[in-house]
């Protein structure tokens, strides 16, 4: 998947724009329904009954509306992945199930094997009474297998089963969508450690489909700024205009690459205090620390563009000239 700029128009929510990649993250926001937002999307990339008629997905890169069927969109969670353990009729373990079954073709064999015994036990108790055995077919076995916890005591922990069958169930949405499923996952980060979390980041890079990833953790971001998305106040702040006014307004002559990778590393580093009121300092314990003179004009050039409070605690003789004075025009201290 190339890089894309989605502009989403639907009667249910106001015009969003969002940036998307292979691995697209959005970061949940306090006050920003996301969820609203995402569903709208998994509406509209269905099969049957997609919400095109209320919705509109346009592409500003490549100048195009994106159709209805271009994917098929499915929503995940570590709750919809533990209820796979169930094998429901409509567990989608339980559709991969099925069709593997299918594809034995000595199925057939077994199953009248099994048939066949079924009715001579039978033969053996009925008495005299009119009974019958009910045909043993597929849907019979699948009811009569289960998930064998105790047979594998690491399987009680959640990422174990997770590593387990999520490769599993985006193998068969792949092969039901003719390999065109976009997966949303939410909140991925949910009962997992830190180090579970670096380890599951790990396993939805590598599943090979474009994912949308709704999370509150630092450890789930995309790595590259054009699949990060930050809603606030039902705008989109990580934009190209954005960036472009980070270059025009910046105190020294810095490179639009390296303001680009400034800002991709502190919301990597910091977006998860960015909603607290951060204290921001060069030289001191702080929510955020920043050494650097384009580390610290990005920082609060992103917390102004969010219309976030912030305090300053800067060491200015540590800056050059131009920076120093810039930062200052934000410090409360200078500006009473």
């Amino acid at each position: 998947m190339n890089n894309m700029i989605w502009e989403i128009k639907s009667t249910l929510i106001p015009k969003t724009e969002m940036n998307i990649g292979m691995y697209t993250s959005i970061y949940n926001e306090f006050e920003t329904k996301e969820e609203d937002i995402l569903n709208i999307i998994c509406d509209y990339f269905q099969k049957r009954h997609s919400n095109k008629d209320e919705t509109s997905i346009y592409d500003r890169i490549n100048q195009e509306q994106l159709p209805s069927n271009l994917y098929q969109c499915y929503m995940l969670s570590h709750e919809a992945i533990d209820k796979e353990h169930t094998l429901a009729a409509n567990a989608i373990i339980t559709k991969k199930l099925n069709r593997l079954l299918s594809e034995q073709y000595e199925l057939d064999s077994y199953l009248n094997s099994i048939n066949v015994l079924l009715e001579d036990l039978l033969n053996l108790v009925k008495n005299d009474l009119p009974l019958k055995t009910k045909r043993f077919d597929t849907k019979s076995f699948i009811k009569n297998i289960e998930f064998a916890y105790d047979l594998d005591h690491e399987y009680s922990r959640l990422i174990v089963r997770l590593e387990s069958l999520i490769p599993l169930i985006v193998e068969e949405l792949s092969y039901q969508s003719n390999n065109k499923a976009l997966l949303i996952y939410c909140y991925p980060e949910s009962n997992l450690s830190p180090k579970e979390q670096i380890r599951f980041r790990n396993i939805l890079e590598d599943l090979g489909v474009p994912i949308i990833v709704l999370t509150g953790s630092k450890h789930f971001i995309a790595h590259d700024l054009a699949h990060m998305n930050y809603i606030r106040n039902e705008k989109q702040l990580l934009t190209v205009d954005f960036i472009n006014h980070l270059v025009w307004d910046a105190p020294l002559n810095f490179e639009k690459l390296e303001i680009k990778r400034s800002l991709e590393k502190i919301i990597k580093l910091y977006q998860e205090v960015i909603e607290l009121t951060p204290k921001i300092s060069n030289y001191n314990l702080a929510d955020i620390i920043v050494f650097e003179p384009i580390d610290i004009y990005v920082v609060v050039k992103y917390l102004k563009h969010a219309k976030q409070d912030f305090v300053l605690d800067i060491h200015y003789d540590n800056l050059p000239i131009a920076v120093a004075k810039y930062i200052k025009m934000y410090d409360l201290k200078f500006n009473k």
